[in-house]
């Protein structure tokens, strides 16, 4: 173990045993900056965006209320594209796993 000066980490770090997988990984490409979100349910939401997404992609999205003390940072799998007048792009997408009614109500209420 390295001299504990010397550690930069906040939390000691453990090796994970042989059989402990991570079977996905993938890189967030591009940081387009804010979104705005048009409509959300429990499983979905609709997001405008200055840019085009190809349907399949995934989306880290994250959603804040701050009034509310809300943050949570999702995924969604881009569904459909839709272009707006203006250059947006209007893109419906899944929700993985879905908002939990009490996210919800903090979104929306």
């Amino acid at each position: 173990m390295a001299n504990r000066d010397d550690e930069r980490r906040a939390e000691e770090r453990f090796p994970a045993p042989a059989h402990v997988d991570c079977d996905f990984a993938s890189p967030v490409l591009e940081d387009f900056g804010k979104v705005r979100i048009k409509n959300i349910s429990r499983n979905g939401i609709g997001l405008i965006s200055p840019e085009d997404i190809a349907p399949g992609m995934l989306m880290a999205v994250r959603l804040v209320n701050p009034f509310k003390s809300f943050s949570r940072t999702m995924i969604v799998r881009v569904v459909q594209v839709t272009p707006q007048v203006g250059g947006t792009f209007l893109i419906g997408g899944v929700v993985d796993p879905p908002l939990t009614y009490e996210e919800l109500s903090s979104l929306i209420m």
